[in-house]
């Protein structure tokens, strides 16, 4: 099970009538990339992926789980529409104020937390040896022991978490923490361009070694 963490600093603000007249604010687009090139293959769903997008001025949690996923198209009005689903279900009903998980769309839930420290706490499977930093540059002082995708010994196994923007105070107050309580590695993607492209790397990288290690099987 592969999972991708993102962490989302500011709340994109859109509705979905913002959407059908093509107002869409493009840093809902870049979010709509991520999401697509998280899941979307040529006629199907990558089933054993989860996204989590953590956003911090909400303290809100959306979990996109690929082996229940359902509606998510390779357009980007179809993935904007549930990404504003999501976050209504739980932003704009003032009902919802349980930290439990509440389903917004088959496959999408979203949840409040109590602070970001707790995130992982919620992440599917995750394994206190199986957590990977992208980082966007090498700094021996706040990335330690940077090791190459060749490195891990599965990558399907692992959680990926990729900060929106890495020179944040809360991204690097996260990462503090997780340092504290996990057993991190750190990979430098920063000849990738964009979040959604390193995800488009990584899966790519996985589907070759699962393609090795089923020829040698046989």
């Amino acid at each position: 099970m592969v999972n991708f963490l993102i962490l989302i600093e500011k709340f994109p603000k859109f509705s979905k009538s913002d959407i059908d007249i093509g107002k869409t604010p493009i840093y809902v687009y870049n979010l709509c990339s991520i999401i697509r090139e998280s899941f979307c293959l040529s006629y199907s769903i990558r089933k054993n992926n989860n996204l989590y997008l953590y956003f911090e001025s909400l303290q809100l949690l959306i979990k996109y789980d690929g082996k229940k996923l359902r509606f998510l198209g390779s357009d980007e009005r179809s993935q904007a529409i549930l990404l504003n689903k999501a976050l209504e279900k739980i932003n704009g009903d003032e009902k919802v104020k349980t930290r439990e998980w509440e389903n917004s769309t088959p496959g999408i839930f979203v949840k409040r937390l109590p602070n970001s420290s707790s995130i992982l706490e919620n992440i599917n499977n995750i394994l206190h040896n199986k957590i990977v930093f992208i980082a966007e540059f090498e700094n021996k002082d706040i990335y330690p022991d940077i090791v190459n995708l060749n490195d891990l010994d599965d990558m399907n196994e692992f959680s990926y978490i990729l900060p929106y923007s890495q020179n944040s105070q809360s991204s690097l107050r996260f990462l503090q923490v997780i340092k504290e309580n996990y057993n991190l590695k750190y990979i430098n993607l920063s000849n990738i361009k964009g979040i959604e492209n390193k995800i488009l790397y990584i899966n790519f990288r996985i589907d070759q070694s699962t393609k090795i290690n089923k020829e040698i099987e046989k």
